[in-house]
C-alpha cells in the first residue's frame, strides 16, 4: 500500500506521516517505509530547481520510488507537495493500493504559520510556482489541518479509514 500525504508546504505532511508510521508499525509491523520530499530531494545526486518541468520529472521520482518500495511488501508513507494530478493517477493506477491524504488549510491559515518565508507576496514560491498546482480530485481524505493557527489532530478520523481499509481493528 501507498499512502500518498500532500498539500501545499507548511500543511503539517512530514508531521502527520511520522505519526502515521510510528502507528503502523506499532501496529503491523516494521515494514513501513517514509518518504519524504525534503529529505529525498536532499540526497539527489544532482540539481533539481523549482521549475515547473523539474518539479514534475521530481513529482513521478516519488511515484516510481514509492510504487518501487511498495513492490517488496513494503507500506509506504510519502510526504510530498507533488500535486500533480497525472502523478497522482498514476500512481493510484500502478499501486497495489492507494490511500491518498490532502491536507488542505486555509491559504489564510498557512500565511500566518509561514515558517519558511514561502507565503510572503514576493517570495519566489508565491510568484512562480503557487499557481502551478493541481489539487487532488478524488483523494480518500480531505483535512483541514489548521485552524486558528493551531494544528488539528485527525489521526482518529485517518486510523478509522485506514485500518478499514487494511483490515485492522481500531
Amino acid at each position: 500500500m501507498i499512502i500518498w500525504i500532500t498539500g501545499l508546504p507548511g500543511s503539517g505532511k512530514t508531521t502527520l506521516a511520522r505519526k502515521l508510521k510510528s502507528i503502523l508499525e506499532q501496529k503491523i509491523s516494521n515494514n513501513i517505509v517514509l518518504l519524504d520530499g525534503d529529505n529525498i530531494r536532499s540526497i539527489l545526486p544532482y540539481e533539481i530547481s523549482y521549475s515547473n518541468e523539474d518539479r514534475i520529472k521530481l513529482a513521478l521520482f516519488y511515484s516510481e520510488l514509492a510504487l518501487l518500495i511498495e513492490r517488496s511488501n513494503c507500506i509506504v508513507v510519502c510526504s510530498f507537495v507533488a500535486l500533480f494530478n497525472n502523478v497522482q493517477e498514476h500512481t493510484r493506477l500502478t499501486a497495489n493500493d492507494y490511500f491518498e491524504i490532502f491536507l488542505d488549510p486555509s491559504l489564510d491559515e498557512l500565511v500566518k504559520k509561514n515558517k519558511k518565508g514561502l507565503y510572503s507576496e514576493k517570495s519566489e514560491y508565491m510568484l512562480n510556482q503557487f499557481n502551478k498546482h493541481e489539487f487532488p480530485l478524488n483523494p480518500e481524505l480531505r483535512l483541514n489541518t489548521i485552524v486558528n493557527g493551531v494544528y488539528q489532530d485527525h489521526l482518529s478520523e485517518i486510523k478509522h479509514k485506514l485500518f478499514r481499509r487494511l483490515k485492522l481493528s481500531d
